[in-house]
C-alpha cells in the first residue's frame, strides 16, 4: 500500500472509531430535538472523509474543514453533538454508519486510495 494510501486508511480508522466511541457515550434520548440531520451528518462526514482521501498527507486542512462545514451551515460542535445525542442508539448508529461506507465506496474512482478492509 502507498504511504499516502496507508496514512488516510489509519485516519479512516482512527476518525471511525473516535465517532463510534463518541456515540457509544450518548445517554440522551433518541428523540432529542435540536441536532442536525441524519442526512447533513452523513453529507457532511462523507465530504470530509472526500477531502482527506484526496490529500496529499490523508488529512483535513483546517481551512477545509471550516470550509466544508461553513458550505453546510454547521459547526464541528454539531457533528458532536448529533453522535452524542444518538450514539445511544446503537442499531441507528450502524445504519448511519454503513450508509457513509456506501457512499464513500459510491463515490470512490480508480485514483482513490483503496477502501479500508
Amino acid at each position: 500500500m502507498k504511504p499516502v494510501a496507508a496514512r488516510a486508511t489509519r485516519a479512516l480508522v482512527k476518525s471511525s472509531l473516535l465517532w463510534a466511541a463518541l456515540a457509544c457515550a450518548g445517554e440522551q434520548a433518541p428523540e432529542a430535538a435540536g441536532t442536525i440531520s441524519r442526512d447533513v451528518f452523513v453529507g457532511t462526514y462523507v465530504e470530509l472523509r472526500m477531502a482527506a482521501l484526496h490529500s496529499p498527507d490523508g488529512r483535513v486542512s483546517p481551512e477545509a474543514k471550516a470550509e466544508i462545514l461553513d458550505g453546510r451551515g454547521i459547526t464541528e460542535a454539531d457533528l458532536l453533538e448529533y453522535a452524542d445525542v444518538h450514539g445511544a442508539r446503537v442499531q441507528f448508529m450502524v445504519e448511519v454508519w454503513a450508509e457513509i461506507d456506501d457512499t464513500l465506496r459510491a463515490l470512490r474512482t480508480e485514483d482513490d486510495p483503496a477502501p479500508p478492509s
